[in-house]
């Protein structure tokens, strides 16, 4: 496992300042400090021998145009600016055209002075080369260009057209895209062709565009671990096709691409019309979606009267595997935490809680069209759809098969858990209360859950009571919870034991 450089964070905080995010999750802000390493990652790019140094060892000699004349010959560029944080502003964008490694050894911010997008990759859309990679560098107040074709108006700070892009122990704050567009996205980077996009140990607090807040991906493979996005904001409107608006932090569109996400945690962050959070849709049925140890919290659709999946939306995926993670505290009109649309689902060891649909059904999960899919040992708890006449405070739709499952406590005016569908039952499921059933023969049963908080491990969980009636009442579950604790043999029902 790589191990983060604290210190390094902390010199660019310094330089670089703290947003506030909004709402009232359990999580920490955006001046929490570094992202907590959770899942192997990808080490820093070798800086032993530079091909080019910016400055000469005083502040006054890091120049953008200095910076410009390193990147035109690629390389391994690093930074002699003096022992202080320096801020160098960018009038005019960087261009990167050959593989290129720019290492601010966490003392550099790059500025866009909230006129200019700060760099570009300049390749070919279907061009997996050069690589860019940028580590421990800060990028702030960077703004994309508006008019002229969609696409190009991405990327607030970064803009990758085709080429790859490799993020390192990076910080982003205040950066911007145009809105509304359909395909305006990413206010901090935009990732268009090419190869992939890996963003590793980094902080996204306060960037916008019309979609994809803080990222846009389209048409590339997105890999983002022990990372955190807070603030950011999808402005558009009416989705995609419309306007905008998709993906609070993280938008994410095309074909077959592979998406990864570990250690992550993205809260706080809100979509014009579709998916608080974040946004996935691949266009031939043919993509992937991983997630794993993450977090999705406090996230909205702002849209009043429409707009859908607070938390995450998710369609055309026929490998969809979410383990261990929480989905919590979400809200928009349709479905508050996870819609999910034609895709193969695989939920294990995850908590969806504390939900909100505030005008139509589905508080928790919302199952489209061909869904087909299992959960085994989820906790589906506290979730709400409260409008008049709405069902499924738990999950509406049908297609998975439940085994040792845990649905307590959500609440909707009709069909208070699950709507009248009712889901395969794999065994060991528990319910409270009895409402409508959400596989043939729960158990019914007070599981005396406590709380969504830190109760250990990587996200926040709800335990349930020891020696309850969700002890012991489940078969074939995996070798450990969502906690990382070992299971017995027979286990609990729901993500975690007691």
């Amino acid at each position: 496992m790589r191990s983060f450089a604290t210190w390094t964070w902390l010199l660019i905080a310094a330089a670089c300042g703290g947003g506030g995010g909004h709402g009232d999750g359990g999580l920490p802000g955006p001046d929490a400090g570094p992202p907590s390493v959770v899942c192997d990652a990808p080490a820093l790019a070798d800086i032993s021998a530079p091909t080019a140094t910016v400055g000469d060892g005083s502040a006054a000699s890091c120049t953008a145009a200095a910076l410009q004349a390193a990147a035109s010959g690629g390389g391994t560029i690093v930074f002699a600016c003096g022992a202080a944080p320096v801020t160098i502003t960018v009038a005019s964008t960087i261009v990167v055209t050959k593989a290129t490694v720019i290492d601010g050894g966490g003392l550099v911010t790059l500025s866009g002075g909230g006129s200019a997008r700060i760099l570009y990759l300049d390749s070919d859309y279907n061009t997996a080369t050069p690589r860019l990679t940028v580590q421990r560098i800060a990028f702030r107040d960077g703004r994309a260009p508006a008019g002229g074709d969609d696409t190009a108006q991405g990327g607030g700070a970064i803009y990758r057209d085709g080429g790859s892009l490799t993020v390192i122990d990076a910080q982003f704050e205040g950066n911007h895209a145009p809105s509304p567009g359909q395909d305006i996205a990413g206010g901090a980077i935009y990732a268009f062709g090419g190869g992939d996009t890996i963003v590793v140990g980094s902080t996204f607090t306060n960037n916008a565009a019309s979609d994809g807040g803080a990222i846009g991906s389209l048409n590339g493979d997105l890999t983002i671990i022990n990372s955190r996005f807070d603030g950011n904001a999808a402005t558009g409107t009416g989705g995609n096709p419309g306007n905008g608006g998709a993906g609070g932090a993280i938008y994410m569109d095309g074909a077959d691409e592979a998406t990864r996400l570990c250690g992550v945690t993205i809260a706080h962050s809100t979509a014009g019309a579709i998916g608080g959070g974040f946004f996935r849709v691949s266009n031939t049925h043919t993509g992937t979606f991983a997630m794993d140890r993450t977090t999705v919290d406090d996230n909205r659709v702002t849209a009043t009267t429409e707009g859908n999946a607070g938390g995450l939306y998710l369609e055309g995926l026929p490998t969809l595997d979410i383990t261990n993670s929480t989905i919590s505290r979400n809200q928009a009109f349709y479905n508050g935490g996870l819609w999910i649309n034609a895709s193969h689902a695989q939920l294990v060891n995850s908590t969806i809680a504390e939900n909100v649909a505030t005008g139509s059904n589905g508080g928790g999960v919302w199952l489209g069209n061909e869904v087909t899919g299992s959960m085994l040992n989820c906790t589906i708890a506290n979730n709400h759809a409260t409008a008049d006449g709405q069902v499924a405070g738990a999950i509406f739709g049908q297609g998975l098969t439940l085994t040792n499952t845990l649905i307590a406590a959500n609440t909707a005016m009709y069909n208070p858990t699950c709507d009248n569908s009712a889901h395969t039952d794999g065994g060991g499921n528990l319910q409270w209360p009895a409402g409508s059933p959400c596989t043939a023969a729960p158990l019914v049963a007070d599981p005396g859950l406590g709380a969504l908080a830190d109760a250990g491990g990587d996200t926040e969980t709800m335990v349930p009571a020891a020696g309850g009636p969700a002890t012991g009442i489940g078969h074939g579950c995996p070798a450990l919870d969502q906690r990382g604790h070992a299971r017995p043999d027979p286990c609990t029902a729901g993500a975690v034991e007691p």
